[in-house]
């Protein structure tokens, strides 16, 4: 079914970070429009005693200040090994994430992926979890001076995705012909695994304090993400099918991604390596 073979590798990569976003149903409140998860407050010790051996630092995300109900699907906690590290485990009312820089490899994401299953499992083992939707997203980015180059040739010439716009736009009402924002998305409805394919490509800016000092650089940002909900979701105690799923996943968006990079950011990888 792909073109890219999976074990294909890279000296170098553009990966930002990737994770998985799980969601269960929550049934609705005594208030119109909310949903509460009434398991979360015990669940949430559960999970940090089978996780603490290799994530034993807990952090609490402003979200946890909110009253009960009124942020679902908000993570509340993030889990980390030491403080500042990666990956991250991420649990709220109705939902859990495990989020990866680099160092990234599949087989540990994999891995991660199916500890925070079981944890899950673990935490609400008195609760009938029915998956609201499956998220695998990576988001990525490359240094270029947006403002100063045409960003459609980037585009063209790194991403392989070429985009025009008619002869009078912009006109004769700006000196700058070029963009100095990009922002749009491609779905696509898959079959392997069923859901939502999209693609993101948009324009921003990296942040890094360098001898206490901001440096900003423009960057091109594509995020892949595979998106399934309700029917079409693996149920999150069905081993199986969760791993099916986020296999199918995966390959779809090596398959996606390596289209993007193919030639010029290809070979840039492989010889920033050296």
């Amino acid at each position: 079914m792909f073109h890219f073979p999976s074990e294909i590798k890279l000296q170098e990569n553009s990966l930002v970070e990737a994770w998985l976003e799980i969601r269960w149903k929550l049934p609705p409140s005594d208030i119109p429009q909310l949903s509460v998860d009434k398991a979360f407050p015990f669940a949430l010790g559960i999970f940090y005693n089978y996780i603490k051996t290799e994530f034993a630092y807990r952090e609490e995300l402003e979200a946890s200040k909110a009253p009960e109900g009124m942020l679902p699907y908000f993570v509340q906690y993030r889990f980390r090994k030491a403080k500042n590290s990666w990956p991250v485990l991420q649990l709220g009312p109705g939902i859990a994430t495990v989020n990866f820089t680099c160092p990234y490899s599949w087989h540990d994401f994999k891995e991660k992926a199916s500890y925070l299953q079981e944890a899950l499992l673990n935490a609400y083992q008195d609760s009938n979890l029915v998956t609201q939707a499956v998220v695998l997203r990576y988001r990525n980015a490359h240094a270029y001076p947006i403002t100063k180059k045409n960003l459609f040739e980037f585009l063209r010439n790194n991403l392989n995705t070429s985009f025009s716009l008619p002869q009078y736009i912009p006109g004769n009402i700006t000196q700058k012909k070029n963009p100095s924002n990009v922002n749009f998305v491609i779905s696509f409805d898959l079959e392997e695994p069923s859901g939502i394919g999209s693609i993101k490509i948009g324009t921003g800016k990296n942040r890094e304090i360098v001898s206490e000092k901001i440096n900003e650089q423009e960057v091109v940002v594509w995020d892949l993400e595979i998106s399934s909900s309700d029917k079409q979701t693996p149920m999150i105690d069905d081993q199986i099918r969760f791993t099916n799923w986020l296999e199918k996943a995966h390959s779809v968006i090596h398959e996606w991604y390596f289209s993007m990079i193919e030639g010029n950011l290809f070979s840039q990888f492989n010889e920033k390596g050296k």
